[in-house]
């Protein structure tokens, strides 16, 4: 393995041990230490050698102990070796014969950000979401589910960003994000419309189960747009759609009530605002205002259970 990779696992280590990354300075020692330079031909930037051997290396290689260690002290000389030895054993239980890839590396980077995210300790999950995609800068669910944390802590600009990144990479949930929050928080319906219709382009072929669901939550945000614009026919055309393919959520039915009303379907209306309450989610926020919808309008209308 290369040492620039070896680094990259290390600062991994580092963080998930120590949540903090290895310096430049940390990681320069390292690098000409795996080069075999001696102390006294190190050139590092504003730092001397011997400040570099009796200050700063003394405490990098009590840190690598402790994180790559196993209980044995590890020195300049014997850094390369115990780097090795840590890749060996922490590529279990991969296949025989494989050392951990950086795509390895970064899809467990991703994962533990997931977890930590679940668990509320989101400035540990971003570190880890950051060191996945510095990795790997080009996995889009890591910038997907990054921009998820942004979105529930309420940093909208953040998670729009984010998800632009994961969508740009080809990931089409990220659009279906991108259209949904170009209708409740920016107001920009042609924007909204825009970013789903790439979003479409992307699942057309509906190939698994998931291409389906992003494509229901695709049109279903389409339907949304065409609503708020006035456009009912092309808005109901587009929720119809939806539910062929995903036909157990809310927020569709919920849509379609307020279209089928503004259409004069009264008979519809009903059906479409039962429909709603029998299939909306309230840990959902756009299902849980439509709940409060549906059961409003269903009172109004004589049609509750």
């Amino acid at each position: 393995m290369e040492i620039e990779q070896m680094l990259i696992l290390l600062d991994e280590w580092v963080l998930e041990k120590k949540g903090k990354s290895l310096d430049f300075v940390e990681k320069e020692i390292i690098r000409l230490s795996w080069l075999d330079v001696d102390y006294a031909d190190m050139n590092i930037s504003n730092y001397s050698p011997n400040y570099v051997e009796r200050r700063l290396a003394q405490g990098l290689w009590n840190l690598v102990s402790e994180v790559i260690g196993e209980g044995k002290k590890v020195t300049k000389k014997t850094s390369k070796l115990a780097m090795e030895e840590a890749i060996k054993k922490r590529s279990h239980p991969k296949a025989p014969g494989r050392e951990m890839t950086l795509f390895d590396a970064a899809k467990e980077a991703n994962n533990r950000g997931l977890k930590l995210k679940q668990a509320g300790q989101l400035i540990e999950a971003r570190k880890n979401f950051e060191l996945a995609i510095k990795i790997n800068p080009d996995n889009a669910v890591t910038y997907y589910n990054q921009a998820l944390m942004y979105e529930e802590a309420g940093k909208v600009d953040r998670a729009m960003e984010l998800y632009q990144d994961a969508a740009f990479l080809g990931l089409a949930a990220a659009y279906c994000k991108l259209g949904r929050l170009y209708i409740i928080e920016y107001k920009d319906l042609r924007k909204s419309v825009e970013k789903i219709v790439l979003g479409l382009k992307l699942v057309k072929a509906e190939k698994v189960e998931n291409d389906k669901i992003v494509k229901a939550g695709l049109l279903t945000y389409l339907g949304w747009a065409w609503k708020e614009q006035g456009c009912y026919e092309e808005a109901l055309d587009n929720l119809q759609e939806a539910i062929k393919l995903r036909s157990d959520r809310g927020l569709t039915y919920g849509i379609m009530a307020q279209v089928y009303e503004n259409l004069g379907n009264d008979a519809e209306v009903v059906k479409a605002w039962k429909h709603c309450l029998e299939y909306a989610n309230s840990d959902e926020p756009d299902e849980d205002v439509y709940i409060g919808k549906a059961r409003q309008r269903l009172k109004q209308l004589g049609g509750s259970n």
